[in-house]
This record gives structure tokens, sequence and C-alpha cells, in this order.
């Protein structure tokens, strides 16, 4: 199955791109970035924008071999074409990652206004989440930080087995790593005005780290959230990255375990990711007597320790 890269403006995402291109190769890539753009591929426009065929693209695709989609659209346009597992992203920090963009507008398309008339635009505001709309994060085959590109590039190579090297590509500065500076007032306007990106990153990034974590620990991942929990249960779903064994997963209360039980019920509202095991990733657990409202309930990997939702 083709790698489905979703292309956050502003996130390193045409440095990843490029190096994917590069690794591919280009007659193996094929790009969706609106049927206005000159980057978009001939193949989308014509199956997409012209004739609005999504499972004829995918047939062409299949038929081409091809290897690499990127595109500035959100998640859920082909996550159900090419699986959750195989949807790759990068996000940033918003703050930062909104005062690019705007720099990004002033030097290719001109923009005059200054940049809180930039960041007031509806289409500026949460622009990480609403690409990432109705798609778990933790469901995706990888969610890297351009913060922490170069680290995150060695976990997804090794996720996946590929050997993508890094290249720098579209870059508004010499020094990636140094942060905007903004008045107090500014940046506590951006901050409030994107609160649900604020929210996203920051959950991401708690991801990452684990998940970077357990990597230089040679240890493997598992992608895996709760969906309900209350005093009486707690269900949710959980699967090995790059395997398609059932995870065995320890409920603990207080510290102590309770119960293990495997993550292979079937989920049907999440068929439309793409899952592996066919959707057969989901885990149930009915507590023996009500839980106090104060209780911590957690739920562990039971191989590697590491903690679900």
């Amino acid at each position: 199955m083709p790698f489905f890269f979703v292309h956050i403006p502003k996130t390193a995402g045409t440095s990843f791109r490029k190096a994917c291109e590069n690794y591919f190769g280009s007659v193996y890539s094929v790009y969706d970035y609106s049927p206005s753009s000159s980057e978009t591929s001939p193949l989308v426009l014509e199956s997409i924008y012209q004739n609005q065929d999504l499972y004829f693209f995918f047939e062409a695709v299949k038929k081409s071999k091809i290897s690499f989609l990127s595109g500035h659209v959100n998640a859920g346009k082909y996550i159900h074409l090419f699986d959750a597992c195989k949807t790759l992203t990068f996000l940033r920090d918003p703050v930062q990652r909104v005062v690019s963009e705007y720099y990004h507008f002033v030097r290719h398309n001109n923009y005059k206004g200054d940049l809180p008339s930039f960041y007031r635009k509806p289409q500026f505001i949460n622009r990480q989440s609403k690409m990432l709309h109705g798609v778990p994060v933790e469901a995706l085959g990888f969610v890297g930080l351009t913060e922490r590109y170069e680290q995150g590039l060695d976990i997804l190579n090794h996720a996946y087995g590929t050997n993508i090297q890094s290249v720098s590509m579209n870059m508004g500065r010499k020094d990636k790593t140094a942060e905007y500076e903004l008045p107090e007032e500014q940046l506590s306007e951006i901050r409030r005005l994107n609160e649900d990106d604020l929210q996203l990153y920051d959950h991401a990034k708690r991801l990452f780290l684990e998940r970077e974590a357990l990597f230089q620990q040679g240890k493997p991942y598992v992608h895996g959230a709760i969906q309900q929990q209350s005093t009486k249960s707690i269900s949710g779903w959980a699967w090995w990255q790059g395997n398609d064994d059932s995870v065995e997963l320890a409920i603990e209360v207080d510290g102590e375990t309770v119960a293990t039980v495997y993550a292979k019920d079937l989920r049907p509202g999440l068929l439309r990711l793409g899952l592996p095991r066919r959707g057969y990733v989901g885990f149930h657990h009915n507590f023996a007597e009500p839980l106090s409202e104060d209780t911590v309930v957690t739920v562990r990997v039971a191989k590697t320790g590491q903690c679900i939702g």
C-alpha cells in the first residue's frame, strides 16, 4: 500500500516530500495540491478533480505502482484508500507554524497585510486540527514533530524499513530551530484562536516522546487509545506497528494489575480508516465492582509497559 502524506503547511512538509520523492522516485510519486496548483499530478487532476472518481484513482495508483501520495489535503480525503497505518504527517508548535505561514505568504504570495490581519483569517486558524479532523492522531502510522524532524525520520525509517534521507527545502530562515518572538498580546491572541491546535500538538508531542523512548530502548510501538471509560468499565483499541498479532493489555487500578485483555474485538466505527487486522483491534473490560471517581485506571501494553490513552 502506498504512503499517504498529509502535508500540513509550514511543518517541514516540503522537505519531507522531496526526501520521499528522492527515495521512491518521481515517477512513483503523485501530488494533490489543489486543482489550480502546478504541483498537482495529471492523474489527480483527471481522476479526482475532473472525473471525481476516487476508485478509478486508487486502481490507477495500484496499476502504476505508485509508492507515495502527498498533498495539502485533509486526512479524511484519502485515508480510507491508503489505510491509517500508511498515513503520515508532521505537526508543529501552532504559534510558530502560523507565524511561519504568514512570512511564507509575504514572500511568495505578495501578502501586504500585517501579522494580526493574517492569523485572524478563519482559514489560518486551527489549520492542523482541521486537516486531521475525524481521524484519531493515535491511529496515524506516523506523526512527527517539526521541532524533532531528524529524530522522527529515524523512527519512521525503522518502523517501515525505509531509508529516506533528510533534505532541507522551502526554508524561510537559515536557522530553522530559532523561534519567532512576538509581543505578548499577539502571542496570547494566537494561542486563544488556535486552542484546538494547541491541544492537538500537546497530545501528539506526548505520543511522539513516548514512541521515541520505546525506539531508543529497542521496543515495539503500539497504536492505541481509550474510547470509553466509566466507573464500571473501560474500552478502546490497540494494534502493533507492523505486526498483526493482537495486543495484550494490562488493566491497572491505582497501580495494581486487575486484569489482562487482548485487543481483538471488531471496531466497526473505525473501519473507514483502513485498520489492520480488518478492524479486530478493540478491547473491553468490566470492573468487578464500580470504582470511585478518584480511582486511577491505567492501560498498559503487557510486553513493553507502554501506556495507552
